[in-house]
């Protein structure tokens, strides 16, 4: 019984020092070795023009998490008026938000109406919802979405500020560019033998990153420009010339360039009717907006197989709302089309002119740019301190 004891002892001994250990790691690394960068002005211009300015500049940001939650409040109601016009038969509509404090513990359930009311932590257990404690956490719920605020990303401007599109710190966009995911992407046809489920950037295929810069910056250069085909047809000749160099990345990129890129769209468009609601009220003035921030592709062009399909993704749906008013219905209905695909119909029988081939220099830019990239470290510095809120 003594060497049962003795041996129990020895074993909770252990797990509390482990645990302790962990609790140290995550603490040391989150405070000292790992810091997140922060900032309290912009680092970013805003895109602005003589009617509109985009960006963190053009709106008046709250200090206070009870502030933020006003404007989120606001953001959501004018979402809600326009939901029905974004997106074919759209699901996303009259949906709810719970939102936690994670530095409070407070909760808010903010309606479709954009009225805001208190909810205990039972209530919102209550209700069946899947609680995800880190600053950016979210999860489903029937009738709406849960997330997760925090003062110190609040006051953050580095974690949002390239929203141009959204202007704020950005849970809305965690709104509705995830609940477009779920809600309404899960009522599409299934895809099925889904290359590249893990998600895998290829970041080491420095040519074809560089062929798929070029192609988001022509896509930019069309958006950007009204009325000249010549710049959709230049895209469009990237883009087979992308199939044909780089026949494996091209199958990889399936996924990326019609799920998250059909999202990305839909993030762009809400944000905008959303958040500037006394400049965009029409179709005119969204794609005005629109042409603005295709300027910006300081911001806007991507690097990495799957977050790039974000960009190529969405930037053709944006050209495709020009030309065709049902493609939305028909890309649910195919699980075997993206939108620049589609695109490409769309002018199949016009005369693509040939390619433009990459420079040495230009290969070289967007070599140095992956290369010079942090994300590793960032990457580091976010898990830690996703950890360090789980646990502290």
């Amino acid at each position: 019984m003594r060497k049962l004891l003795k041996v129990i002892k020895a074993i909770l001994i252990i797990i509390v020092v482990l645990v302790g250990l962990v609790y140290g790691i995550v603490f040391v690394c989150h405070k000292f070795l790992f810091k997140e960068q922060t900032a309290t002005t912009p680092t970013i211009a805003p895109a602005q023009n003589n009617e509109f300015i985009f960006g963190i500049q053009g709106h008046s940001q709250p200090q206070t998490m009870d502030e933020y939650i006003a404007l989120l409040a606001e953001q959501v109601k004018n979402y809600q008026r326009v939901a029905p016009t974004l997106w074919f038969n759209n699901a996303l509509i009259s949906r709810t938000l719970i939102v936690e404090a994670l530095d409070s513990g407070k909760f808010w359930r903010i309606t479709p109406n954009g009225e805001v009311s208190s909810l205990s932590r039972q209530e919102v257990l209550d209700r069946g919802i899947k609680r995800v404690v880190y600053a950016g956490g979210f999860s489903e719920f029937d009738g709406g979405m849960y997330l997760v605020v925090s003062d110190e990303y609040l006051h953050n401007v580095l974690l949002y500020q390239q929203y141009l599109h959204l202007g704020t710190y950005d849970p809305f966009i965690t709104f509705v560019h995830e609940d477009f995911h779920g809600a309404e992407q899960g009522k599409w046809a299934k895809m099925k033998d889904i290359a590249n489920t893990a998600r895998n950037e290829f970041l080491e295929n420095i040519p074809a990153r560089a062929k798929r810069d070029l192609l988001q910056r022509q896509l930019l250069q069309a958006i950007a420009t009204p009325g000249n085909k010549a710049l959709i047809l230049e895209a469009l000749a990237t883009y087979e010339d992308y199939k044909v160099q780089f026949p494996d990345d091209f199958k990889n990129s399936f996924f990326g360039d019609r799920i998250e890129g059909t999202a990305y769209y839909y993030e762009l468009i809400a944000s905008l009717y959303s958040a500037y609601p006394d400049k965009i009220k029409t179709k005119d003035d969204l794609n005005r907006a629109l042409a603005l921030l295709a300027t910006r592709d300081d911001i806007y062009v991507t690097h990495g197989l799957v977050v790039e399909g974000y960009s190529v993704g969405g930037f053709a749906c944006i050209l495709l709302d020009r030309f065709e008013e049902d493609w939305q219905s028909r890309l649910m209905a195919d699980a075997e089309l993206t939108p620049i695909e589609m695109l490409r119909a769309h002018f199949a029988t016009e005369t693509i002119p040939a390619p433009r081939q990459l420079t040495s220099a230009e290969l070289n830019a967007v070599g140095e740019v992956i290369s010079a990239s942090s994300e590793v470290i960032d990457g580091r510095a976010r898990l830690f301190t996703m950890l360090y809120q789980l646990l502290f």
